[in-house]
């Protein structure tokens, strides 16, 4: 294992530096002698506690039911491949425009650069050849072990965490990538909140998310009660992401991006050739005719 990605990562509770047992192939805290595992060359650090004020939201309170969301995303890993092909043109160009727009929002200079929830690995994907340390993060063990095994180069480390119980070390991340999570996670205002603390100073922290996205419930035919599409749990406007911004951080600033009318219309996938500046320029005129009605959100926060 990679001394530079071993000497960040921490306990996840304690925040407390861990050992690797170069014999065993186990990190362990020295205090507690409690022992991780590491899987496929995979950091595993998760705690098998979920936080009381982690199990509820407003839909969970609604369907007087609790949110074992550790449970619920390491399941959802087992149940979708994020790793397939997207056969629909006109979702693939949405999507490679949402990573145009986040890659080019990475500092030249970033180091190190952690991927929260980063499903198939695109993002390290993209990073190859550049110098760059990536962490594809995610909660459970299957997206990081196939994002390390597809994307297999020396920079690029797996690690299986949860943001609420972050086993990094405070400061020592230049650039974050959270896109299309925070919309799933139980508390908004915690997970930006832990995300910033292993920024370093000067870094930057890039989260996209649905832009005022109108979330449907149907009735679960297991439990006949409300579920929104796609574990949907919050919309977010460029106003009302801002309410989450945990005090004390004020470098922020926000973008509404991919109109619908252009998707929708096809004109997105017909002018994909065009480089990201000229296309932000048509996108920004049609949101403006439009009254932002885009499918996306970027929140971009430096420290």
């Amino acid at each position: 294992m990679d001394a530079n990605f071993l000497n960040r990562l921490v306990h996840p509770l304690r925040k407390t530096p861990l050992n690797f047992n170069q014999a065993t192939g186990l990190l362990s805290d020295p205090a507690t002698h409690e022992v991780f595992e590491i899987k496929n060359n995979v950091p595993v650090l998760l705690s098998k506690v979920v936080q009381e004020g982690l199990m509820t939201t407003e839909q969970h309170k609604a369907a007087d039911s609790k949110f074992q969301y550790k449970e619920h995303y390491q399941q959802d890993a087992e149940t979708y491949d994020y790793f397939q092909e997207n056969e629909n043109a006109i979702e693939n160009t949405e999507h490679n425009r949402l990573h145009e727009y986040i890659l080019a929002q990475i500092p030249e200079n970033a180091s190190w650069i952690l991927d929260t929830g980063c499903g198939g690995g695109w993002l390290a994907k993209s990073q190859l050849g550049k110098g760059k340390n990536v962490i594809s993060m995610d909660i459970s063990d299957i997206n990081p072990i196939k994002a390390t095994q597809n994307v297999a180069y020396p920079t690029h480390f797996g690690l299986v965490a949860d943001v609420f119980e972050m086993p990094i070390k405070e400061g020592t991340i230049d650039c974050i990538v959270a896109s299309e999570i925070i919309e799933h996670v139980p508390d908004p205002k915690r997970f930006i909140g832990a995300l910033y603390e292993v920024l370093k100073p000067g870094g930057k922290m890039i989260i996209t998310t649905p832009y005022n996205e109108k979330i449907l419930c149907s009735l679960c035919i297991h439990c006949n009660k409300l579920t929104p599409a796609n574990a949907h749990l919050h919309s977010f406007t460029q106003e009302s992401i801002r309410r989450f911004i945990p005090h004390g951080i004020s470098n922020i600033n926000t973008a509404v991006f991919n109109n619908k009318v252009l998707v929708r219309l096809g004109l997105q996938s017909m002018l994909s050739f065009l480089p990201l500046p000229v296309w932000k320029a048509i996108d920004n005129l049609a949101n403006a005719l439009t009254k932002k009605r885009a499918y996306r959100l970027m929140l971009v926060i430096e420290k």
